[in-house]
Formats: C-alpha cells, sequence, structure tokens
C-alpha cells in the first residue's frame, strides 16, 4: 500500500492551506418528488432506481455513482470524504451525484429523494448558497418537487420542513475542547436553534477536537437569516477559541508545550496508533504549529485527517493492521 494520501481529498478541499480554525463550510438543501414516496417508505428498488434515473436527466452534467454498483470500502471512502452520508449505504436504490471538483454532491434517496450539498473550504455560506440553489432551481424546472405554499418545502422529518436548509461549519477548537468548554457552548447555542455535531453530522463521534456548527431550525426564517445567525454563532465561536488560546500560550505555556511535545514524539515514532488517539496528537500538533511552538513542513491536517481514516487504510494484499498502516503514513508525513 503507497504512503502517497494526495488522491484521498475532494480538489476543492486539496486547494486550501491549513487555517488555524475554519475547516470546511456546507450547505445541504432537502427536496422530495410529489410523485412518490419517502425513500424510507419505497415499495421496492425499482421506485429508487426510477428517481435516480429522473434525477440524472435532469443534471446531465454531473457524473453519476449508483452505490450498488461499489464495495463496501469505496462507500466509505466517499463517506470520508464527505461526500455522502453513513445513512445513504443503507439505502438498498441510492446514488450520489457529483461535478469535477467534488464541491457539489447531490445524494439521491438518503432520508429525501434529493439532498443538495455544496462544500467550501472557507465562511463562504452565502456563496455556497447560491451555488446549492442554482442545483435547485434546475431540478425544480424538471421535476415535480413537493412545495407547500404555508409550511415551505416537505421533508420526511419534520424538523426540515420549511427551508430544507440545513447550513454548517466544519471548525478545529482544541483550546475549547481542552479546557472543557464544549458543553457550555452547545447548551447555548442550543437555546437559539443551534447545535454542535462531530465530525459526520448527527450522532458521529468526534475526532481530532474537530466539530460541526449547524442550524437546527429551518421553519420559520429563510435561508438569508440562517445564514446571517450561524455566521455570528460561528464568528463567536472563533473568538472565543482563540482567546482561550492566548490563555494557554501566557498562562498554559509549559503544559502545553508539553501537550504539543508528547504528541509530535507519539506521532513520529509510533508503530501502533488508533483514529482516537492518531486525531488527537494531530490536533494537538496542529495547535503547536498554530501557536508557533514548532515547525513542520508540508504538514497538512486537513488532509490527514482524512488519510487516517479505516477506508484508505484497507488493503487485502497487506498483512499489517489497520493500527500499523496509520502509524506508518504518520511518521511518513511528520518531519
Amino acid at each position: 500500500m503507497s504512503n502517497d494520501i494526495s488522491g484521498y481529498m475532494s480538489e476543492w478541499m486539496r486547494n486550501k492551506e491549513d487555517s488555524p480554525i475554519i475547516m470546511s463550510s456546507r450547505i445541504r438543501l432537502a427536496r422530495n418528488l410529489e410523485n412518490y414516496v419517502h425513500p424510507l417508505m419505497f415499495p421496492s428498488e425499482q421506485e429508487g432506481y426510477r428517481v435516480i434515473n429522473e434525477v440524472q436527466d435532469a443534471l446531465p452534467d454531473l457524473t453519476v455513482q449508483r452505490l450498488d454498483a461499489m464495495d463496501q470500502q469505496n462507500k466509505y471512502k466517499l463517506v470520508a470524504k464527505h461526500l455522502i452520508s453513513p445513512e445513504l449505504i443503507k439505502q438498498p436504490a441510492s446514488a450520489v451525484l457529483l461535478n469535477d471538483d467534488e464541491s457539489l454532491s447531490i445524494m439521491v434517496n438518503e432520508e429525501d429523494h434529493i439532498r443538495i450539498q455544496a462544500m467550501g473550504n472557507d465562511l463562504s455560506l452565502s456563496s455556497l448558497y447560491e451555488k446549492a440553489s442554482e442545483i435547485d432551481d434546475r431540478l425544480d424546472a424538471e421535476l415535480d418537487v413537493s412545495f407547500d405554499e404555508t409550511l415551505g418545502y416537505l421533508t420526511t422529518c419534520p424538523t426540515n420542513i420549511g427551508t430544507g436548509m440545513r447550513a454548517s461549519v466544519m471548525l478545529h477548537l482544541p483550546g475549547l475542547a481542552i479546557m472543557k468548554r464544549m458543553n457550555r457552548i452547545a447548551q447555548t447555542i442550543n437555546r437559539f436553534g443551534f447545535t454542535i455535531r462531530g465530525i459526520y453530522g448527527e450522532g458521529s463521534q468526534v475526532y481530532g477536537h474537530i466539530y460541526q456548527i449547524s442550524n437546527q431550525l429551518t421553519l420559520g426564517k429563510n435561508e438569508e437569516d440562517i445564514i446571517e445567525s450561524l455566521s455570528e454563532v460561528v464568528q463567536q465561536i472563533i473568538n472565543e477559541e482563540m482567546q482561550i488560546r492566548q490563555r494557554l500560550n501566557r498562562h498554559n505555556h509549559t503544559e502545553t508545550l508539553d501537550r504539543v511535545y508528547r504528541s509530535l514524539g507519539i506521532l513520529k515514532y509510533s508503530r501502533l496508533i488508533s483514529m482516537e488517539e492518531a486525531s488527537l496528537r494531530l490536533s494537538e500538533v496542529k495547535l503547536g504549529i498554530d501557536l508557533e511552538y514548532i515547525e513542520l513542513e508540508n504538514f497538512k491536517f486537513n488532509e490527514l485527517m482524512v488519510a487516517i481514516q479505516s477506508p484508505f487504510l484497507l488493503d487485502e494484499e497487506d498483512e499489517r493492521t489497520v493500527n500499523e498502516k496509520r502509524a506508518d503514513i504518520l511518521r511518513t508525513h511528520i518531519n
């Protein structure tokens, strides 16, 4: 198995320089079709395939990948790259449509018939919404989309009714996590209709001090209001993270320096390492780089966080365990 990780990430993400906190942003629009029951209620797989064909015909310039034609490892690679959700894999007739740089992903037959995702590497949620909305308009021109004049877009889950939009921002927050502030922040923003989730959204685990901040309310607000409110919440969290980092540097300098160098040593010399520990150690080394404690050439936090995930490490011709391969990749890229 090669230790080259350059092909593990989508092109739009590879073009990004690692920033101290903001990792990515996403706009997701949930839509359903009038003439079909919701995907979870399909009477047969053929119903699902008909939906895929209709969406494919409406978006002929995008590349379609049908999940029933893929093995499990390649499906989970798409999950690791955030192009599909883990739930999409469970559906017997499902697909994803992608543009060339994979910044657009249209999931077909997850919880809803269509889930449009536009992804970017900064906080430009408004431009991502415009990109997703353009796809939405194209679908609306070709298909009968479920819409109610009073309620808005009709989705499988009532919590998505209205705009059908979930906006989210992925943040690297080691300072707040180390100081155990995340639970308090989660409780605070929850009162205003926002939530904090793990790296793969609802119900997922937190790896590497990476958190996804997103809106919960989709009814009673328009898309612009949701984006503006989320951007304000995210900026407040970023400001608090930066203040905590300054405090760690000023008042907990030796402890933080020790934390960073211990993690660096583990990444450079381990022969076995789990996903949980690898992501934690990468996060702490990234913190050390951002605080200018250490300097590493070609340290790519975002790429490594993808590359250490199991779907990219499985190889039937390689007898090493996943934990061995993960340690080998990290030793190769941490120097």
